[in-house]
């Protein structure tokens, strides 16, 4: 696909079906909410402080995310949630 026809194809695409956004419909409301602070730049402690679960739960749910996004690492969470245009927020 040539530049001028990538930047087409981007701003044709509505919030509904923005890359990523179906992906993020799979996670479920407590992943959601680990996520969004992992955007927020929190550690699995921080997470499961606020969230009051322990820091293993974090974990697994990190799993979980990481899985259902088909990323490795919190590093690309964060990327991925911000491209995706998801609206964040901590529910």
């Amino acid at each position: 696909m040539k530049p001028n026809q990538l930047s087409e194809t981007a701003t044709k695409l509505s919030p509904g079906s923005v890359p990523g956004a179906e992906q993020l419909e799979r996670l479920t409301k407590r992943e959601k909410q680990v996520l969004f602070w992992i955007v927020e730049g929190k550690t699995n402690g921080d997470i499961g402080r606020i969230l009051e679960i322990s820091p293993r739960t974090v974990e697994k749910h990190c799993e979980s995310i990481f899985r259902k996004l088909g990323i490795e690492n919190r590093y690309a969470a964060i990327v991925f949630a911000l491209t995706s245009n998801w609206a964040l927020k901590p529910e």
